[in-house]
């Protein structure tokens, strides 16, 4: 029979072999921190360099937008100085040419791409409408298998996926030619309103100004969208009702 006193610990592990393994297991941990660490900072120095690269531009198109708005503020000073009121009385008249002109250029596009959809429908339409009457009874002697089947199942959903296309921008279309039709009813309200005497009068400035307010907006929109809720909108244009203008300038 064993000694009691030695019997119990058997199982014990010495205590070198305890202290040895911790060492090794933190020495491990540390070596890896110690390859991680760096790429890290140096993750950390390329982020915050692009951070002030994009925080530098976006303060660089904060200035030239400030500067063009200068631009146009003393400009437009300058030919309300010239023409003294007609430039008050006839700007809803090319605001709303614009309005008009963009509002062109949307239909123009909402027919090209409603013109494209009805074309794919109809092509998507006969290609079905092939396939139908190859699968009829006695066509070509061919009986139906399985690949002709899920022809025809993909071609069905070909046509209702080009129908539903074609109807959004059936609507789209229809939405814009409102638009359009409603701006150009303005347009003629101003110009009858103002009259054409005055239009002609003042269209050299107000060619000055478009050209100068297509210059803010190409400004505008390099600056981040943050960043754009602090811009001045000093040179958004303001188009009340003709009955909200009650002089005229025949």
């Amino acid at each position: 029979m064993g000694d009691p006193e030695t019997s119990g610990r058997e199982d014990v592990p010495a205590e070198g072999a305890v202290s040895g393994e911790a060492p090794g297991a933190l020495a491990a941990l540390e070596e890896q921190l110690s390859q991680e660490v760096p790429l890290l900072l140096e993750s950390m120095n390329r982020t915050s360099a692009e951070v002030n690269m994009f925080e530098a531009r976006a303060g660089e198109a904060q200035q030239r937008y400030q500067d063009l708005l200068a631009e146009w503020s003393q400009m437009y000073e300058s030919l309300h100085a010239q023409f003294g009121s007609a430039i008050d009385r006839v700007k809803p008249y090319f605001d709303a040419a614009q309005v008009f002109a963009a509002t062109s250029q949307r239909v123009q596009g909402a027919v090209r791409e409603f013109s494209t959809a009805s074309s794919l429908h109809a092509r998507a339409k006969e290609r079905l409408n092939e396939l139908e009457r190859s699968m009829e009874p006695g066509a070509h002697n061919v009986p139906l298998d399985g690949d002709m089947q899920e022809g025809l199942s993909r071609a069905t959903v070909e046509v209702t996926r080009c129908q539903r296309e074609r109807d959004r921008l059936e609507g789209e279309y229809a939405k814009v030619l409102r638009e359009y039709q409603k701006s150009q009813e303005d347009l003629e309200a101003w110009r009858a309103h103002i009259g054409d005497t005055t239009i002609k009068r003042t269209l050299p400035c107000f060619r000055q100004l478009h050209q100068q307010q297509l210059k803010l907006a190409s400004e505008q929109n390099r600056i981040p969208s943050p960043c754009n809720r602090g811009v001045s909108k000093r040179a958004v244009s303001y188009r009340p009702s003709p009955s909200e203008n009650g002089a005229t300038g025949h």
